[in-house]
């Protein structure tokens, strides 16, 4: 009985591999790579500035640092700003445009908005949120420009 057990085993295995299929896939993989060149632009520093307590939440405009927001008597004061115009050295369309967290090291967080306006110049904006916390507050972002 083990002998015809053992023969339909093999019987069974051999009947199995012969009917096994093997499939297979060709792949194409491609890549593009450009290398970008490299422009400059100048830091955006609003400088320093001070809020009343539990303020609300308003925004200041790069063009001129004043009050945006209709908030204008939570402001108090704003120095050594640098007009929050960042200049560069290439011509941004006015189809750049983004946003980016400054963060203190506490990690609490304030926004700045940015565009450009066909110019060398990157215009930006800082959100100031209700009840902002003191700190100095930094960020960094990569502008890129593709040429067509």
């Amino acid at each position: 009985m083990r002998k015809y057990f053992l023969l339909t085993a093999v019987a069974l295995i051999a009947a199995t591999t012969a009917n096994a299929t093997t499939d297979y896939a060709e792949v194409t993989a491609k890549a593009t790579i450009e290398v970008a060149g490299t422009f400059s632009c100048s830091k955006i520093n609003y400088g320093n500035i001070v809020v009343k307590q539990k303020n609300r939440a308003f925004s200041i405009l790069a063009h001129d640092l004043s009050s945006d927001g209709g908030y204008a008597d939570d402001l108090i004061s704003i120095t050594g700003a640098n007009n929050a115009v960042s200049t560069c050295t290439a011509t941004i369309p006015d189809s750049v445009g983004g946003y980016v967290e400054l963060t203190n090291s506490n990690g609490d967080k304030i926004g700045v908005e940015y565009h450009g306006e066909n110019t060398t110049n990157l215009y930006s904006f800082i959100s100031i949120p209700a009840e902002v916390k003191a700190g100095e507050y930094e960020g960094s972002f990569t502008l890129t420009l593709t040429q067509e």
